[in-house]
């Protein structure tokens, strides 16, 4: 199922220059600069780096938390909200339940809460999208429903904590 996710989170193609290609004690390095993202608390185990792509899982939770950075040649100028409602798009039977604005690192974001399926198993799924700099980030929660309100308090502290270099 990881792998899944991680495929719904990278909508953008396998090519990822500017993507990410470093992780280290929350200095995350791109092609194109550096960003600093929120270390999260135990169960959250360290990221691994798949596909370009940091991804944090939580066991007991069975939660994932996927950070992406897309920079330079395939930076997509989209609006925000078509770029968040994008990651949903290969949920089984896709629901969005709440769009909202916010502010990360000083830019405007748009972040969606919603369900759906994935090979018939319900999750929810938040996720947040931002520009900055010639470069999209977006960041997803997955987690199954019973479990979900659980870890969204650690992905809103983890956008919270997200800076980046410029």
């Amino acid at each position: 199922m990881v792998f899944f996710l991680l495929s719904l989170c990278a909508c953008f193609g396998l090519d990822r220059r500017g993507g990410i290609i470093s992780y280290k004690s929350g200095e995350v390095r791109t092609g194109k600069g550096t960003f600093y993202v929120f270390h999260l608390p135990p169960p959250w185990k360290e990221p691994k780096r798949l596909l370009k792509q940091l991804v944090y899982e939580n066991d007991p939770l069975k939660a994932t938390i996927v950070v992406d950075a897309l920079c330079g040649p395939k930076y997509d100028d989209a609006p925000l909200n078509r770029l968040a409602a994008e990651l949903f798009q290969k949920l089984q039977n896709p629901k969005i339940r709440s769009e909202r604005s916010l502010t990360l690192d000083g830019r405007s974001a748009v972040r969606m809460d919603g369900e759906g399926a994935v090979d018939g198993v319900p999750i929810k799924m938040s996720v947040a999208v931002m520009k900055k700099n010639f470069c999209l980030y977006d960041f997803s929660y997955f987690a199954p429903p019973q479990t979900f309100s659980k870890g969204v308090r650690d992905f809103e502290d983890y956008l919270n904590g997200f800076k980046t270099n410029r």
